[in-house]
């Protein structure tokens, strides 16, 4: 096989040496994990010859914007994406759940329009579909909008940006409401991104936003949601500062249960809203947790690399005592994880996984085959190793059914029995 350590520089500095957020110069260095593969970019034999770059969390100090540099353009991870929102069914049900309980706050009705920004296969405009309300989604992936059209969800197959939120208002209307989760983090021009969300933001406008919080991966030890697609992770200080700077203003923070610990950001036009208390309150909270505290990134660093440490050294004494590994979840954060421990395919044979996209092809850096979750059964582990650990209750059931007899793990933050199946 022929791996390729790239050595060519950044596509720019944002990142590296300035803030993608503030254009600050006062990034610090947080967890470099060396070079890693694109996490999602999966291949389609055990041999693909694949590239590796640098994969290095660096945190804003001034705006608290955590962030990684940019060394592949995004239609290269973004084009052709294999994760499917609607595998998760809990995912599905809190998609299905804002829908109903946005509907009903924002009287929307049949004259009105949502616009889901990186809407995927279209999991969450369906719940405002069902309902009546006319819905527009923006996704970048082609072969994921294709999916989505071909279930009745009208989906432009194009970025976000300026440019393209005047199309859609001059086009179509401006937007009662606008939703982009858990996409933020996945733009490398954060401004350009804001900026379009401030073309489609008219006076009744409300946009919510999605995303893990960063200060909860820096607690949590939630190293493995670094990877390179993730370009940015946000705070509620970080996300205050970036919208003010496109007349949009940030008026309600909600804490999720959703991925380890996320927040939804209530944005409206400036002016059009004022803070009802929790911005402040979670600005607080940062701050008292150490977000900005030199401690707090030592800490970090020292908590995740004792986790890659642990975990690689367990797998080893599992695997040499004979235990028959398998791993469920063909997650990107999965692959941070296996590729910083140095994991291979004949440690872990197999990784099952829901989506159709995924199926039949590889991971990045350690050649794990993935396949249909019916393959588990047959493959007879000792062990799984759920990689989405996030969703390690979902899954649980899922392996109760399978594989009765595993025994189900998780690795981050801890090496951790999930319980009798």
């Amino acid at each position: 096989m022929e791996i390729e350590t790239i050595r060519t520089g950044p596509l720019s500095n944002r990142g590296i040496t300035v803030c993608r957020g503030c254009h600050g110069g006062e990034l610090v260095s947080i967890l470099d994990l060396d070079v890693q593969p694109l996490a999602n970019e999966l291949l389609s034999s055990a041999t693909s010859p694949e590239s590796l770059y640098p994969l290095h969390l660096r945190m804003c100090a001034r705006c608290g914007l955590g962030q990684v540099g940019e060394f592949v353009p995004p239609d290269r991870i973004f084009s052709n994406y294999p994760y499917l929102s609607s595998v998760s069914s809990s995912w599905v049900a809190h998609a299905r759940s804002f829908a109903a309980t946005m509907t009903k706050q924002l009287k929307l009705g049949a004259s009105d329009l949502v616009v889901d920004v990186a809407s995927n296969d279209g999991y969450l405009l369906r719940g405002f579909l069902d309902l009546g309300v006319p819905v527009l989604g923006v996704e970048p992936a082609q072969n994921i909008a294709s999916i989505a059209q071909e279930t009745g969800i009208e989906t432009l197959p194009v970025f976000l940006g300026v440019e393209t939120a005047r199309q859609i208002v001059e086009s179509r209307t401006q937007p009662r409401l606008v939703t982009a989760n858990n996409v933020l983090a996945h733009v490398p021009d954060l401004n350009d991104f804001v900026g379009g969300l401030s073309v489609l933001c008219g006076s009744h406008t409300v946009i919510t936003v999605e995303n893990p919080s960063f200060l909860n991966l820096l607690l949590g030890t939630q190293f493995d949601t670094i990877y390179h697609e993730h370009f940015s992770y946000l705070s509620v200080i970080a996300v205050s500062a970036l919208v003010a700077r496109h007349d949009l203003e940030l008026v309600r923070v909600e804490e999720l249960p959703t991925h380890g610990g996320s927040y939804r950001y209530w944005i409206v036009r400036r002016g059009n809203g004022s803070d009802d208390g929790t911005v402040e309150a979670a600005i607080a909270r940062e701050v008292a947790g150490g977000l900005l505290s030199n401690q707090l990134w030592v800490d970090f660093e020292m908590r995740s690399r004792a986790t890659i440490s642990s975990f690689r050294e367990r797998l080893s004494e599992m695997t040499t005592n004979g235990s028959r590994i398998a791993a469920y979840g063909a997650a990107a954060k999965g692959n941070t994880l296996l590729n910083a421990a140095g994991v291979t395919n004949q440690e872990i044979e197999l990784v099952a996984d829901g989506s159709i996209e995924k199926q039949g092809k590889f991971l990045p850096g350690s050649r794990i085959a993935v396949v249909a979750p019916n393959e588990l059964a047959r493959y007879g582990p000792s062990d799984v190793l759920v990689l989405p650990w996030n969703l390690a209750s979902e899954i649980s059931v899922i392996m109760s059914e399978l594989v009765p007899d595993a025994r189900c793990w998780k690795a981050v933050p801890a090496m951790t029995l999930l319980g009798a199946l």
